[in-house]
């Protein structure tokens, strides 16, 4: 094979990346280490030699080579320990780009190269220039691609029409529903209460001392005083107020998340850009979609929103092995729902889709388990006042069968010639998409209390899934149906060629 006797290096503003993302990875380690209850001397080794490793990584870029051969891309990296690799660009499924205000500021970007071998990606080219990615892309798509070229297009230039973009009110009901204010709020809390008794902790400890006694006086002038009612109104003024700056914060992280999100589908393949400040542009190719799953929680239906993800084969799956988009779909009204699913999945019949319930006996063992789980949580409270335990459990009960209703109304699955679905939930409502094609094992599974009533689950397993997601687990379904799918998949699949 003919290779390219052009080396090419990283950009010569990499080592400033480099040591700014380590910094990123260990700066909650080092203030913690710093300013919290340690005092341990190890942590001040690890410390050290996370910040050898750390310069060691920068260093590392004078060490970083890769050649753009006519049918393959070859990278070579390591100091001590040389690591080459060669990737055919038929292979590359994904080549997605990453730029933050410097990265503009100096005209770079950070590339990352994903195969559908899975796990972490082929290579990650921490940075170059735009004149370098655009080689990469014509080599990668072909000199006809006309998928959009930057990050940040140009203005004027004209793109592809795209499947979906979010205006600002929609992003605004994007960060009201999903709540990603909890998780800053969880960081937040998580890091002060690793901090030490010290100057640091006294002062906050204040700060947050005059900040209540200043909402306790200005509840009081404007309010007045309501007597015994006060710590009632305090509480439902406080829990309203903390509702909104939740939202707030929510709303502040959709955007910097989501802003001027854009998804367009070319030649095969979803293209999504998105980002306030980072702009991030990542492809997925259609074919390697394994499933699709439609949210629909309590705040997408009061909102007739609803928000559709998938999961793919191979490629970067979670956000901490690289950069990876899931949600595909954010957020669509309830009558886009449709259109968006036939351009992503344009071979399935979704218009023929019958779905058929679970077993109504299931009401019956989902009631007794939450019996169980009343009987245990109501157990303690005789403990305080031996009054409380009936009503409580009485409750309890209640809410319990209520639930049992509504899952068994709300579960059920589908089946077809292409496509299998399964759909449950109450409150967080769930729909999940298979195509046969993409099946890779189909199990009939029993528990004891399953065969006590001639029931059995079926779970339908595909490449690339997720632990805790949302799938084809069909419970509560008679043997004699689990077995008769499992058999009609296993015929179809057999039939079809596995494509990943």
């Amino acid at each position: 094979m003919m290779q390219s006797k052009e080396e090419r290096k990283l950009h010569k503003a990499s080592p400033i990346f480099i040591l700014l993302d380590n910094i990123k990875k260990i700066i909650f380690p080092v203030l913690i280490a710093l300013v919290g209850p340690g005092g341990s001397y190890w942590e001040y080794i690890a410390l050290a030699i996370a910040l050898l490793v750390s310069l060691a990584s920068v260093i590392q870029y004078r060490f970083y080579r890769y050649w753009l051969e006519p049918n393959q891309i070859r990278v070579k990296e390591g100091i001590l320990f040389r690591n080459e690799r060669q990737v055919p660009y038929k292979r590359i499924q994904n080549l997605n780009l990453t730029q933050n205000p410097l990265h503009r500021i100096l005209g770079v970007v950070t590339v990352q190269l994903e195969s559908a071998s899975g796990g972490k990606p082929e290579a990650v080219i921490s940075v170059v220039d735009m004149e370098a990615v655009k080689e990469l892309k014509r080599l990668v798509h072909g000199a006809d691609e006309t998928v959009q070229e930057d990050v940040q297009p140009e203005e004027g230039a004209q793109t592809k029409p795209s499947l979906l973009s979010l205006p600002f009110s929609e992003i605004v009901r994007y960060g009201v529903i999903t709540n990603k204010g909890l998780v800053i709020l969880a960081v937040v809390f998580g890091f002060l209460s690793q901090l030490s008794d010290g100057a640091l902790k006294d002062y906050i400890e204040h700060k947050i001392v005059a900040f209540a006694n200043w909402v306790t006086a200005s509840f009081d002038s404007v309010l007045g005083d309501f007597g015994a009612l006060t710590i009632v109104v305090y509480g439902l003024v406080l829990a309203v107020l903390g509702l909104v700056g939740l939202w707030l914060l929510s709303i502040t992280f959709a955007l910097f998340k989501l802003h001027d999100f854009e998804l367009l589908k070319n030649k095969g393949k979803l293209q999504a850009t998105m980002g306030l400040l980072t702009r991030m542009q990542a492809t997925i190719p259609m074919s390697r979609i394994q499933t699709l799953t439609v949210r629909n929680s309590l705040l997408h239906r009061w909102f007739k929103r609803l928000t559709i993800s998938v999961e793919t084969a191979g490629g970067v799956n979670h956000e901490n092995q690289g950069l990876a988009i899931k949600e595909i779909a954010p957020l669509i009204n309830q009558q886009q729902r449709a259109k968006m699913l036939r351009d992503i999945q344009p071979d399935v019949s979704w218009q023929a889709i019958e779905w058929l319930g679970i077993e109504s006996r299931a009401v019956r063992r989902i009631t007794k388990k939450l019996l169980l789980v009343s009987a245990i949580v109501s157990a303690p409270l005789a403990f305080l006042h031996w009054g409380w335990t009936i009503p409580a459990f009485t409750v309890f009960s209640t809410l319990g069968y209520l639930y049992a209703r509504a899952y068994v109304k709300n579960t059920a699955y589908c089946l077809d010639q292409d496509m299998i679905g399964f759909k449950s939930g109450v409150i967080f409502k769930k729909e999940t998409y298979v195509r046969l094609s993409k099946i890779q094992t189909v199990q009939v599974k029993e528990s004891l209390f399953d065969r006590r009533y001639g029931m059995a689950k079926l779970e339908v397993d595909t490449a690339g899934a997720i632990v805790g997601a949302h799938h084809v687990d069909i419970p509560y379904i008679m043997l004699q149906d689990a077995m008769r799918i499992q058999n009609k998949l296993v015929e179809r699949v057999s039939s079809r060629q596995f494509v990943w």
